[in-house]
């Protein structure tokens, strides 16, 4: 039995993913494989070359504290404020922002992103992984989705996390790479590629739910959005064991500030199924699976 594990996108809600990856250890349930999108290849790709969860909250802190993440302004896309007049000014800089990427690639400046990726990563390449390790990206040259699986760590998780508009793409020989949770948000089938024979995901959607009328053609486009991304995820997550769903629906993507918050989450739902995660990783789990039987 080979146990892999996807690591979905979802910005600051994805260091749910660490809770997940610290109970797992805990219970001695040690992936073959990870595969990650989007954040979910940050905390992949530190997992995978570490080779242990123990350091995962503290070096997340780390880039969370550090003057380069901070300089990044991502708290301006999240203000948590009942005052209408604090929600009227995240309104105003919504629109302003969506008007600056007329002018800009993106908010985050190329060397501020890139220096990130270093303190992270180094010159560190998949094969100095402890587990192996992949992650995805999309080429909107091509349109392709680019899957890695060596070279240089820095680059692959850069360009998974490249959220068009707020990180800059990579840009490397004829190809533009940008996230890869624009065309695959649940990395199933590259860690099934690896060799997994089990997939474990981590997922961190919800089917959308909104209230009241869009006032606006702007708002009719992002409910419609959000419900072809949800539904695109459930068709990749068809071939997994077992989903893990996190309770991060009510946080934002931008709040990196709620880090302890959303460990405890991934953590409460990773125990929620403990017993069902390690009955995917059984012998006779394997032979119900050949016969058609799954976990539901």
């Amino acid at each position: 039995m080979k146990l892999g594990i996807a690591l979905g996108g979802g910005g600051a809600k994805g260091l749910a993913h660490i809770g997940v990856l610290e109970v797992l250890e805990e219970h001695n349930i040690k992936p073959h494989f990870v595969a990650g999108t989007s954040i979910g290849s940050i905390i992949g790709g530190i997992y995978a070359l570490d080779g242990t969860a123990k350091n995962l909250k503290e070096k997340a802190i780390n880039m969370i504290d550090s003057e380069e993440f901070k300089n990044f302004g991502l708290d301006e896309f999240y203000k948590d404020s009942e005052n209408i007049l604090e929600r009227f000014k995240q309104e105003v800089f919504e629109k302003f922002y969506i008007g600056r990427l007329l002018f800009k690639k993106a908010h985050i400046k190329t060397e501020a992103a890139k220096k990130m990726f270093h303190n992270l990563f180094g010159d560190k390449t998949f094969s100095d992984c402890k587990i192996a390790f992949t992650c995805n990206a999309l080429d909107i040259q091509s349109g392709d989705e680019v899957v890695f699986k060596k070279g240089s760590l820095l680059e692959a998780v850069w360009s998974s996390c490249a959220i068009p508009g707020i990180f800059p793409p990579f840009v490397k020989d004829d190809r533009i790479l940008v996230d890869g949770g624009v065309i695959d948000n649940i990395p199933v089938r590259p860690v099934m590629d690896l060799g997994a024979s089990v997939v474990l995901a981590s997922y961190l959607g919800n089917q959308p739910q909104f209230k009241g009328h869009p006032d606006t053609g702007f708002q009719i486009s992002r409910r419609a959005q959000s419900f072809i991304r949800y539904h695109l995820d459930q068709k990749i997550l068809e071939p997994v064991d077992l989903t893990i769903k996190p309770e991060v629906h009510d946080f934002h993507w931008a709040d990196f500030a709620a880090v302890d918050e959303l460990i405890k989450i991934g953590r409460a739902a990773t125990e929620k199924n403990i017993r069902k995660i390690k009955s995917i990783t059984t012998f006779w789990y394997q032979v119900r699976k050949k016969f058609g039987t799954r976990i539901s």
